[in-house]
């Protein structure tokens, strides 16, 4: 599982919500191999590190909607 990626943008700090993304597709191309391999265990483990980065990834879209919404209020 990753942590929350700051980035600079702008010339202002963000979390980056794009690197718990790919994180999460990747996770998922594993499971699918694992369960072509028939490996379970293995598909099991990367499903639950897919929904990890996905609910990262989840928490960065919130905090950028948030940002927005304060902007937009000035």
């Amino acid at each position: 599982m990753s942590i929350n990626v700051m980035t600079i943008h702008e010339g202002k700090m963000m979390i980056d919500y794009a690197y718990p993304c790919m994180m999460a597709e990747k996770a998922l191309k594993k499971a699918h191999d694992a369960v072509l391999d028939n490996d379970l265990d293995a598909a099991i483990i990367e499903a639950l590190v897919a929904m990890s980065e996905a609910k990262l990834m989840l928490s960065a879209l919130r905090h950028m909607k948030a940002m927005k919404e304060v902007k937009e209020r000035k």
